[in-house]
């Protein structure tokens, strides 16, 4: 009986253990893919005058620039510490 519980409780543990990091893992993989609106600014005409839209956009390059969602998408940017809007926000893939 000792045996028995000296070989199987480790294996037993051991399982519950490896089942527990997958789970949290697949869902920290989850929680990285949502999708979070934040404040970009569309050039109105110039860099030093912005509009604010909502968009669905990242500042990691993605090789695809953030668009608006208008009829006639616009190029979306991040303003700077000049408060122009000029740094490059891209889209999320």
């Amino acid at each position: 009986m000792k045996t028995i519980v000296k070989v199987i409780l480790p294996a037993v543990a051991f399982t519950l253990a490896s089942a527990a990091a997958v789970s949290t893992n697949e869902a920290k993989i989850k929680e990285s893919k949502k999708t979070v609106l934040i404040t970009g600014f569309i050039q109105n005409p110039s860099p030093s005058s912005c509009l604010s839209v909502q968009v669905n956009c990242t500042t990691i390059n993605t090789g695809q620039a953030c668009m608006s969602s208008e009829a006639t998408p616009r190029q979306v940017w991040k303003k700077n510490d000049a408060n122009a809007c000029v740094d490059n926000l891209y889209k999320i893939i």
